[in-house]
């Protein structure tokens, strides 16, 4: 049935899935309009793939710019409600919304950059089981801490094994 097997031919190496998925959300970051920071995300339910999601201004609407950016010279996390633009992970769901694609299942959300506060309760009450992500972002928060320890989702930060 597998000739290749059969014949004892060694498998070749391939990547990991969650390599895989994650190498994705860097090439979805590389639409974002943001001029401070370029998230992707991408969402899967069972190893398929939902939505992806990049941060920037509301479709339709104007990118930001380093003449319009009012946040670009802030520290990290502060002020959020002064960002313009929508960010990666809700822009998954809404993507998924608008195409009438369910996520309540078993789904991941991969994203180049841990969400913020908003983003990881967006992601919690939408049944996302977990989430995999490569960098940090305002990890000190302890309330966003204390949501994460609350729930059952799973949280895992990716590293090339």
């Amino acid at each position: 049935m597998y000739p290749d097997k059969e014949k004892g031919i060694k498998k070749q190496n391939r990547i990991s899935k969650d390599q895989y998925f994650m190498e994705l959300t860097e090439i979805v970051s590389k639409r974002s309009t943001c001029i401070k920071r370029k998230v992707g995300a991408v969402l899967i339910m069972d190893n398929h793939i939902l939505s992806t999601g990049y941060n920037g201004a509301p479709s339709g609407f104007t990118h930001c710019t380093a003449q319009t950016c009012v946040r670009q010279n802030l520290k990290e996390g502060e002020h959020p409600e002064l960002c313009r633009g929508v960010h990666a992970e809700a822009n998954c769901i809404i993507q998924a919304a608008l195409h009438g694609t369910s996520i309540d299942g078993n789904t991941t959300l991969y994203c180049t950059t841990f969400p913020c506060m908003s983003c990881l309760k967006l992601l919690m009450n939408a049944k996302v089981n977990r989430i995999v992500y490569k960098e940090g972002y305002f990890m000190e928060n302890k309330v966003k801490q204390d949501l994460v320890d609350e729930s059952k989702m799973k949280i895992e930060q990716f590293s090339v094994k």
